[in-house]
């Protein structure tokens, strides 16, 4: 997968997560929101053995003013979660 194709992936994800949780009703809904700035990495969270963690971050906007910051994580790995929208209809 080349680098374009694993941002695009991210980027889906990140809109797909932002509509899902319904962070900001005017953004959660409006059919022009962008994930600005989208990252998706890896990392560990706090555990003695060093459990993995993926993190997701961008700023959502939309054309009508309104943003908000997005971050989400949970104890995964980016390549599980990427391969998962491979097998997904976003």
């Amino acid at each position: 997968m080349s680098a374009e194709e694993a941002d695009e992936r991210v980027t889906r994800f990140i809109l797909k997560t932002y509509r899902e949780e319904g962070y900001n009703d005017h953004l959660t809904t409006c059919p022009d929101l962008t994930a600005q700035n989208p990252e998706g990495y890896n990392s560990q969270y706090g555990c003695d053995t060093g459990c993995e963690y993926v993190r997701f971050e961008a700023t959502m906007t939309c054309p009508h003013g309104e943003s908000d910051d997005f971050e989400w994580g949970d104890f995964d790995d980016l390549a599980s979660i990427l391969k998962q929208l491979d097998e997904e209809t976003l």
